[in-house]
C-alpha cells in the first residue's frame, strides 16, 4: 500500500462525494452560508440521475429523473428559489393499454393525475443550482476509493490524490457507496448491511426514448401514454417540446431487454409502437435510451436486485459516522419521499441543518 504522505493533499471545510440533485442543493446551500467546500463527481458532467439530453432533431428528452408531484413541498420552494417553473405532463386524450403482443391495445381513460414535468427539462434545476456554485470547487472525473478518518479529520483519496476536510458527505447511492468506497475505520456492520440491501432508484431501471418530426398520436384523440404487459415499454409518456417542436414519446423498458443488443432494442420497441399506435408509428426520427444498471456511477452491475424502495429513509442513514464527521446522504436516505427528487431536496436540507447548527 502506498503511503499516504507520498500524495498531494488539498484541504477544505467539507468534502460532498457526489454531483447529483442532493449534492448540488447542498453545495448551493454551504455557498449561501460562506462555508467551503469541494465537490467531487464520478462522471465527466453533472447531475447524477437527472439526466437530461437533446436529440439530433432537436427533441429534449429525459432519460432519468422526470415527474414533479404536488406532494414534493420542499422541491417546490427550491424550484420557486431558483426561479423554474412546472408544465403539465400532456394528457389529453386516450392512453393505451395493452395487455399481451397478441392482443391489439385498447383505449382507456386517464386523467393524467398531478403529474407535472420541469419545463424545459429537468436539467434546468442542475443548470440554475450550478449558476450558484463557483465551479472551481466542482471536480469532475473523480472516483472516490477511500474515505479514511485521522487524528486531524477526514481524509477522502479519488484518482490517486487525497483531499482533507474537517468533514464529509457522500450522496452515492448507499448499495454503490458500500461496493465501491473503502472506510477506516470499517463502518458498523449492522450499517454496512442496511447499505448493500437498500434499494437504489432507477438501478434496475432503462428509459427509452423514440422521437417523430410530428406528435401524430395527438392527431388520433391519443395522450400518447401507454401501459403494457407485453413491452418492450411497460409505461410510457407524451413529451413533445413545451413549444410544440421536438415530438416524443418517452418511458421505461421491461428490464428483461438490458441483455438485448441496443439495435435488437431498438427493432423491439419500434415494432411495439407499430402495434400500438399504427404504421406511423415507424417513421421515427431517433431512438436513444439509458440502461441504468450500466452506469457505473449510479450502480454497481453486479449488485444484489433488492425490493423497490427497500430500506429507503432508513433510521440507520439519520445520524452521522465517525463521530460526527461522516455523513450519508442523497435521496435513498431521505425518510420522506426517498427516491424521488424531493428526497433529494430533503436530504440536502436535513445535511445543511446539520452542518450549520
Amino acid at each position: 500500500m502506498i503511503p499516504h504522505c507520498d500524495f498531494e493533499m488539498e484541504s477544505t471545510d467539507l468534502i460532498i462525494v457526489g454531483a447529483g440533485l442532493t449534492g448540488l442543493t447542498l453545495a448551493r446551500n454551504l455557498t449561501e452560508q460562506g462555508i467551503d467546500f469541494l465537490l467531487l463527481e464520478g462522471r465527466e458532467r453533472i447531475g447524477g440521475r437527472i439526466h437530461t439530453i437533446e436529440t439530433q432533431d432537436g427533441a429534449v428528452v429525459e432519460m432519468g429523473a422526470t415527474w414533479f408531484f404536488s406532494h414534493f413541498n420542499n422541491l417546490s420552494k427550491l424550484l420557486k428559489k431558483i426561479k423554474v417553473d412546472l408544465t403539465d405532463q400532456y394528457s389529453r386524450g386516450h392512453t393505451m393499454y395493452e395487455s399481451d403482443a397478441r392482443t391489439p391495445a385498447k383505449k382507456i381513460n386517464s386523467s393524467g393525475g398531478d403529474m407535472f414535468r420541469i419545463k424545459g427539462g429537468t436539467a434546468r434545476i442542475v443548470q440554475k443550482l450550478q449558476d450558484k456554485i463557483d465551479v472551481s470547487r466542482v471536480l469532475l472525473g473523480q472516483k472516490v476509493s477511500e474515505i479514511r478518518q485521522t487524528p486531524d479529520g477526514i481524509e477522502v483519496t479519488s484518482n490517486g490524490k487525497i483531499f482533507k476536510s474537517s468533514r464529509v458527505v457522500t450522496t452515492v447511492p448507499p448499495q454503490l457507496l458500500a461496493k465501491s468506497v473503502k472506510f477506516s475505520p470499517l463502518l458498523p456492520l449492522d450499517v454496512m448491511s442496511i447499505m448493500r440491501s437498500t434499494h437504489t432508484w432507477m438501478g434496475d431501471s432503462i428509459k427509452g426514448a423514440v422521437t417523430y418530426k410530428t406528435p401524430f398520436w395527438k392527431n388520433s384523440g391519443l395522450s400518447g401514454a401507454l401501459y403494457s404487459n407485453a413491452g418492450p415499454f411497460v409505461q410510457m409518456y407524451d413529451q413533445t417540446n413545451t413549444d410544440g417542436n421536438g415530438a416524443a414519446l418517452v418511458g421505461f423498458l421491461s428490464g428483461s431487454i438490458a441483455r438485448v443488443p441496443f439495435d435488437e432494442r431498438k427493432k423491439k420497441v419500434i415494432a411495439q409502437l407499430v402495434r400500438v399506435f399504427g404504421d406511423q408509428a415507424s417513421e421515427y426520427l431517433e431512438y436513444r435510451d439509458t440502461v441504468w444498471s450500466k452506469e457505473q456511477f449510479t450502480m454497481d452491475s453486479q449488485a444484489a436486485r433488492v425490493s423497490q424502495h427497500q430500506n429507503n429513509g432508513h433510521q440507520a442513514y439519520q445520524q452521522p459516522l465517525f463521530g460526527g464527521a461522516l455523513i450519508i446522504g442523497g435521496t435513498e436516505t431521505s425518510s420522506r419521499a426517498g427516491g424521488y427528487m424531493e428526497g433529494a431536496v430533503n436530504s440536502a436540507n436535513k445535511i445543511t441543518t446539520m452542518l450549520t447548527k
